[in-house]
Formats: C-alpha cells, structure tokens, sequence
C-alpha cells in the first residue's frame, strides 16, 4: 500500500492535505467508537462518504444468494441495515468476483442492462470483499444513487484500503465476542442441566460454586454453602456413611484419581433420590486445581432394577415351583393313563415343559437386562425352529391346519429364545383364529435379511391396532392373556436386529412378517 505521506518525488502536496485530514478524522471515528457494531462502523462508513465522495456508505453480509445490509450511513431512504436482496441482482456480485476494489464510475453506461441496476439505479460503485478468520465475510460499499463519479485518485484508494482493514479487523472482533458468549451460554446451559447436580470445588474440597440444580434441591442460595467443605453442606449431611463416601471420593480426586460411587439425598422437602456421582480432577501442568462433582438422578433406574429383581423373584419362586408341580403330577398321569386321556397327560406335560423352560430363559433375559443389555445374538437354523413351533401349535387345536414353506438350510442371527419367539405368533393365530384356522408359514430372502411370514385366515387386526399391540400389557379385548406375549417378540426380535409388523393376509386374516438378519 503505497502511503501518499510518505513524501515522495511528484506527489501532489494537495492531496496529501487531504490524505492527512481524512486520516485524522478516520482516527478520530475510530477512537469515539461505540459498543456494538453498527455503533463502531458507521461512524467510520460516515468518514469514508465525506472523503471519498459518495451519498452512502455500508457493509453486507453474503451467505449463498443472501446479501444483507448489516451498517449503512447515508441514503436511509434507499440503503437502510436489514435490508436483504438476491446476491444475483446485486453490485457486490460483481466485486466477489474481483481480487481487489471493483469501480463503476457511470452505471448507466457500463452495465445499463445488469439486473443490479435494474433494481437499484445507482449510478457510481466501489466496493472490496471482506474477509474474516481467512473465509469470505461479505462487502464494503460505497455508493452514488445519482451522479457518476470521476476514477479515484492514489490517496483515495489508499483511504479505502485503510477502511477495508479496519472494518475485517472489526469483523473478527465481533466474531470472536460472538464465539465467546455462545461458548459461554452453551457451558451456562450444560453447567445448569436440569438432569445433573454439579458442584467445583478447590482441591482442598472447599466449594466454589453449585448449579441451580443443586441448589434448588437443598432449597439454598450460594451463601449458604459457598466455601464449605462439600461433604458437610446439605446434600451428604443427612447420612454420616454418604458423607464419608464423598469425602474419600473428593480426596481420592484431588490426587488425580477420577472416583465413582452412588448416593443417597434427601431434599429440602423430603424428597429422597439415588444418584451415580462423579468426582474427577481438572488438572493444569499436572497439579489439580479443582474438582468437579456431577451426580446424576437415577432414582427411576434403581426402582425399575428393584421391580426387574421383583419379578424376577416371582419367576423363580412361585412360577417356576407350580409348574414343577404340575410337571411332575402330569408325568405320573401320562404313565398311569392309556388312550386319548394318556395323550392329553402327555400334551400337558410337553406343554409343562415348554413353560418351564420359557420361564428359566425369560429368568436369563431379565438378568441380563439389569445389566442394561440383552443376550448375546447367535447363529440359528429356522427350519427347526418353525417345525418345533409349529408342532407345539397344532397340539392347542385339532382342527387347525398348519402349512409350512421354509427353505432348510435358512440360518439366522438370533438366540435360544427364538423357538418361542415364533411359538408365541403361532399360538396366538391359533388362539384368536377360531375353529378350523388355517395358518402358512413361509419365508423368503429380501437383502441381508430374512422375512419370515405367518398368514392366517381368521378375523384379522385393525390397522388402527397394529403397533400397539406390540407394547408392553397390550391385549386384545377377547384376550385372557396377560400383554405380555407380543411385548417380548418385539423386545427380542428388536434384539437380533430385525424388526416385526402386521399386514393384510392373503388367506384373509392376519399376516405377521418378522425380518431376521442372515448368518
């Protein structure tokens, strides 16, 4: 940038006059900045028109075909900040496409057909691109809405490339304020999480601040507990045995040793809840500096484990030692009896059986799950599967008939569990399918997965009815079972990957499609 002060052989002593008086008034505009950005600028766009001569000065915005007016001096009626036009039918499109200062002296003349004139009708333009962080930001403009203008002088153009770098500079200025409060809204927002207590503390432990979370549990402010030891203040003083847990955690912490352990708080209403805390240091140049404390409400998850471990119980117990009852009652009838009465005994001891068996997988599955997940897939043959299903099926009705198509050598990703995954589909279309059902079972190859269809011809489900009845407790109104049947297909079938549905057959009825991933 050559400095038209600088005193150099032929430069004329008149325009280094005003060089130097637009300079001391740029400096001036600059140092009687206001605090936004607007205030900041167009105070310096002001010394830019008097000096360069134009009606207007502004800077815009450009995103995509966006072009916004964000500070505008002069011409209000015409160029006012907020104003948004197509980048399209603007001048500036035409300076984003130079490397340096785009002139248009007399519009009228030199692009009387472009769609920027059209629109606007400015008869003179000079405009640069702004840059800011190394990325295109948007445009300095200065604009004649009448007159056209003569080519700049040196000093001018000298002036405007002072200008186009005070305004960048400004520009990242206020990206970086910008950065910095969203950076501090968003760590406000995650330090005050509605779902976590936070505390910091110095390294001795002392407490320097709590979020409202927190505070709103014990119902104080930060007076009350600011400073304390953390293990004394209200939400561990309640229990000797949780604050000596927390103070061995904090003190574990301070040595740079990240501590997890659960807790016991009971709130300014009595409220009590169960939490899974945190303690982990903040480390600089390898010393703690502080320690923050999170605890997380896990006070439904304890109670569901509890109702898991409930039921679980009852499997175990009451299911599991009837059934055994029953098994063995049923063995000594099938050896005692002959004829049809030996063949029921025979039914209700395989069915007996099955139940009890069922229900030491279910035993499994529920403690698996209270360890937040699911049996371990694996690889299992379908034909076998359907067949013993199947079988189990034509044993609840006589008069049923049962047609299968399965491709032998079809092998699955599943587990154990899925013999009664499709038992549990098939006896519910021999249950609700009246006398003389009729149910196909046939599969084919769709992708990576297997669809595996079971028609029927009975009254079939409502669409409306469909999804739901895959939810936990849901049952149909002539049903006497308990909900849970469908429920469990959906869990399990959810478990090896694939998914399940209901459709119109083409028997008439029902027909459910469950996909299986291929082995």
């Amino acid at each position: 940038m050559n400095d038209p002060l600088d005193g150099a052989e032929g430069s004329d002593p008149e325009e280094q006059d005003r060089y130097l008086a637009a300079m001391q008034d740029l400096t001036a505009a600059m140092a009687a900045s206001g605090t936004s950005f607007r205030e900041r600028v167009e105070p310096v766009l002001a010394v830019g028109r008097e000096h360069l001569g134009f009606p207007n000065g502004h800077i815009a915005v450009i995103a995509g075909d966006s072009h916004e007016i964000v500070a505008s001096s002069g011409l209000q009626s015409t160029i006012t900040a907020g104003d948004e036009t197509p980048r399209s039918e603007t001048y500036c499109r035409h300076t984003l496409s130079e490397s340096g200062m785009y002139i248009v002296t007399n519009a009228s003349e030199e692009m009387a057909t472009d769609p920027a004139y059209e629109r606007f009708g400015l008869e003179a333009y000079v405009g640069a691109t702004l840059r800011a962080d190394g990325a295109e930001y948007g445009t300095l403009c200065f604009v004649n809405d009448s007159e056209s203008i003569s080519e700049f002088s040196d000093w001018q153009q000298t002036l405007f490339e002072h200008l186009t770098q005070w305004v960048e500079a400004e520009i990242e200025r206020e990206l970086a304020v910008d950065t910095r409060e969203q950076s501090q809204r968003l760590l406000e927002a995650t330090f005050n999480s509605p779902e976590t207590f936070i505390g910091i503390l110095n390294a001795d432990g002392h407490l320097l601040r709590a979020n409202t979370t927190a505070l709103g549990f014990i119902d104080a402010d930060d007076d009350a507990v600011l400073g304390e030891l953390f293990w004394e203040t209200p939400w561990w003083n309640h229990s000797d045995e949780v604050a000596c847990r927390c103070q061995n955690a904090v003190e574990r912490a301070s040595e740079g040793e990240m501590v997890r352990f659960e807790a016991e708080h009971v709130g300014a209403d009595g409220q009590r809840i169960s939490t899974a805390v945190v303690a982990r240091p903040v480390m600089v140049d390898g010393t703690v500096q502080k320690v923050i404390v999170e605890g997380t409400d896990i006070t439904d998850l304890k109670r569901r484990e509890e109702q898991m471990e409930f039921f679980n119980s009852i499997l175990r117990h009451d299911i599991l030692n009837g059934m055994t009852v029953i098994e063995a009652r049923a063995e000594t009838l099938a050896d005692a009896l002959t004829g049809t009465q030996a063949a029921y005994a025979e039914t209700i001891l395989d069915w007996s059986q099955d139940i009890v068996d069922l229900t030491q997988k279910v035993r499994s599955v529920l403690s698996t799950m209270s360890d937040d997940e699911l049996t371990e897939a694996e690889t299992i043959e379908l034909g076998p599967v359907v067949e013993g299903a199947t079988k189990k099926a034509v044993s609840m009705a006589e008069d049923c008939t049962l047609r299968t198509d399965i491709h032998g050598d079809t092998v699955v990703v599943a587990d154990d569990l899925l013999d009664d995954v499709v038992g549990n589909i098939l006896t519910n279309a021999v249950e609700h399918g009246g006398p003389g059902t009729t149910i196909e079972v046939t599969t084919d190859r769709v992708g990576s997965m297997v669809h595996l269809r079971i028609a029927d011809d009975g009254p079939g489900i409502p669409p409306a009815e469909r999804e739901a009845i895959f939810e936990k407790g849901e049952r149909g109104p002539e049903s006497t079972g308990t909900g849970f049947g469908l429920y469990f297909v959906s869990v399990m079938v959810n478990n090896y990957g694939g998914d399940i549905w209901v459709e119109d057959s083409d028997l008439g009825g029902s027909e459910f499609v469950v996909t299986l991933p291929v082995a």
